[in-house]
């Protein structure tokens, strides 16, 4: 809707002709008249509304946007919302941006507008409602707070998969069924009572039903080093979209008690290099956590970014903030930081030209995570090199075979519509990360590689690693068990590769960790009584052999993998702790036996990991951003002639 001039009446009436009526009239209202049209001509190049993109721009706040269409159509303008009405379906009440008002003795407001910039707002304008007394004009932003507020019960338990939808879904709420208890008693009966009567046979036995478990899993791990490296898009291929075709993105930041971060993710998410006015950024604050909303309150946001105040509630976990955030996405594509985390400035460029040039059933991109503090500890130095080789070697090397991953906790990038198919995270799973690449997997999807970084702080003390660590297992346990909850429908919706992956990756990690200490005292005294090199007959001769073929594999694994990822990274200084890798992997042995004891005596407990403590930086002291591929900064591409798809 464009208007060749303002209406006429009203003295004083500035004329612009040619202006988009959805701005058009802030020009009687301080906005000089040449930056609406230089507005309105980037919001049509880029493909957005132009009420958005003068907001978005930062020409006009939101409150005075809407204040000033308020004056224009002589409407009521409030900064904070009067009692709504509860109920209906809040995601379309954003969108059209009108809401029932409870109506009160002495006022004649019924309804609350805040049509959003775009077709709702164009369509608000049309059906001119000039002078009424029964509407009273809001932002966006105090429309979604009150509607939250007022809606906070139902959306509490559509966030937490306790409504009829969410109850339908597997989840790591149920825990165990009646059958995989049961079986699991039989199990451990039949161990006990085997074992006590033949302990070596037992033994045996055992050692002989899970080393080829291990062992696929060591296999699996090997196999992805001989997979080449993702290209980086943007050296090799110039990967270069155009604005006008970049989508909008949402940004999903959860954050709790992260004040000692919070100057530096508002930092690292300003850095981000796609259109302003295509971004949908939400931070993520708990209700109670009262000292992150004040600070947050006392710092001026840039205006693609909104505080989501998520209502207190059972649980209270990062995904069921996830979800509330989902909900209200705006965007096509939706991705995940966490507060400590600094990603490249255009990775969600990348991402959005890799969603564009594959078909709708890639649903997935996990981006690499980089360690930002190694040289703060011996831990975190460990902590860098397991990262290399997970997010340089295996995950790729995993998703080139067109195999799932368990995904890391953040930079993960989705089509929207797929997180929504599948209902979002699991809010009881403290590992949502892991356990939600599965799921769309399971619906059809595929995931891929995205070859760029972000930086991560990694914990530097062994207390607030076992933390984390704990927790992490704890998350496969629950996802393993959630999963097979109906085996054979896992079976179905996997294909017998992915569930094989699925099987490695999460009960052969578990149980190779949990067990790594007792495999390794046990082949140790093997080869020191000689019987590992003498065997006495063909059952001791196959456990030799297992044993063998598990301790060379399992230590090219464990040096290999992560030594090829520190170099493929750059970063072969990381080798220095090389040597203490086994060392590394005893430790992460007794987080699996805590973890173990935490899912009987606390499922759902979250050990939250503190951040802001690392004490040196190996990128940002520097002053240039990660890289996706090798150490050296990545170019910016060369200006595209014409668009460049």
């Amino acid at each position: 809707m464009r208007a060749q001039a303002w209406p006429q009446g009203g003295a004083g009436r500035i004329y612009a002709p040619g202006l988009p009526a959805e701005i058009a009239f802030l020009a009687d209202h301080g906005v000089p008249p040449a930056r609406l049209c230089e507005a309105a001509w980037l919001s049509e190049r880029i493909g957005v509304s132009p009420s958005r993109q003068v907001i978005a721009s930062g020409l006009v706040t939101e409150e005075q946007f809407y204040r000033a269409l308020a004056a224009e159509l002589d409407l009521h303008f409030q900064s904070h919302a009067p009692p709504l009405q509860s109920g209906g379906d809040v995601p379309a009440i954003l969108r059209e941006g009108m809401a029932a008002a409870i109506v009160r003795s002495g006022s004649r407001v019924r309804f609350a507008v805040a049509p959003p910039p775009g077709p709702a707002l164009r369509r608000f304008l049309a059906a001119k409602p000039d002078g009424r007394r029964d509407i009273v004009v809001l932002t966006p932003s105090t429309l979604a707070s009150e509607l939250r507020r007022t809606n906070a019960e139902a959306l509490v338990r559509a966030a937490a998969w306790t409504d009829e939808a969410g109850l339908a879904r597997f989840s790591a709420r149920t825990g165990t069924s009646r059958l995989q208890k049961l079986l699991m008693f039989l199990l451990a009966g039949l161990l006990l009572a085997i074992g006590s009567l033949t302990p070596i046979t037992t033994l045996i036995g055992v050692t002989l039903t899970l080393g080829p478990l291990f062992l696929a899993t060591v296999l699996l791990r090997l196999a992805a080093l001989i997979e080449k490296p993702s290209h980086d898009l943007w050296r090799e291929h110039r990967w270069q979209v155009d604005d006008a075709r970049l989508p909008v993105y949402t940004v999903a930041v959860p954050i709790f008690g992260e004040e000692a971060v919070l100057d530096q993710l508002i930092e690292a998410l300003s850095a981000i290099d796609y259109p302003p006015a295509k971004l949908d950024i939400r931070i993520l604050v708990e209700e109670i956590d009262g000292g992150l909303r004040r600070a947050l309150a006392a710092r001026e946001l840039p205006p693609f970014m909104q505080v989501v105040i998520v209502p207190r509630g059972a649980p209270q976990t990062k995904p069921r903030a996830l979800n509330v955030a989902l909900a209200e996405a705006r965007g096509e594509l939706f991705t995940i930081f966490d507060a400590e985390d600094v990603p490249d400035p255009r990775q969600l460029r990348l991402a959005a030209a890799r969603f564009l040039r594959s078909d709708a059933e890639l649903v997935c991109l996990q981006a690499h995570l980089v360690i930002d503090n190694p040289g703060d500890s011996w831990i975190s130095g460990c902590f860098a090199l397991e990262y290399a080789g997970l997010f340089d070697v295996l995950n790729p090397g995993l998703l080139q075979s067109g195999l799932p991953i368990m995904l890391g906790g953040t930079s993960n990038h989705f089509r929207t519509q797929a997180l929504r198919r599948v209902g979002g995270w699991d809010p009881w799973n403290v590992t949502e990360d892991a356990d939600i690449g599965f799921r769309l997997v399971r619906a059809g999807g595929y995931m891929a590689d995205l070859p760029c970084s972000t930086l991560e702080e990694a914990p530097t003390t062994l207390q607030s690693w076992l933390k984390q660590r704990r927790r992490w297992l704890k998350g496969y346990l629950q996802t393993l068990i959630s999963h097979l909850l109906q085996p054979s429908l896992l079976l179905r919706e996997l294909g017998l590769a992915g569930a094989l992956t699925f099987l490695a990756l999460v009960l052969g990690t578990l149980l190779s960790t949990l067990f790594y200490p007792l495999f390794i005292a046990t082949t140790a005294l093997s080869l020191v009584d000689g019987s590992l090199f003498a065997p006495r007959n063909a059952l001791e001769l196959l456990c030799s052999s297992l044993a063998l073929a598990l301790a060379g594999s399992g230590v090219c694994t464990v040096f290999l993998v992560p030594a090829l990822g520190a170099w493929r990274r750059g970063a072969t200084d990381l080798w220095r702790w090389l040597p203490l890798v086994p060392v590394y992997h005893l430790l992460t042995s007794l987080a699996a036996w805590l973890a173990f004891y935490d899912y009987f005596h606390d499922r759902f407990g979250w050990h939250k990991t503190a951040h802001g403590l690392a004490r040196s930086s190996r990128y940002r002291d520097r002053g240039r951003p990660p890289t996706a591929t090798g150490a050296a900064a990545t170019p910016a591409p060369p200006p595209p002639p014409g668009a460049r798809y």
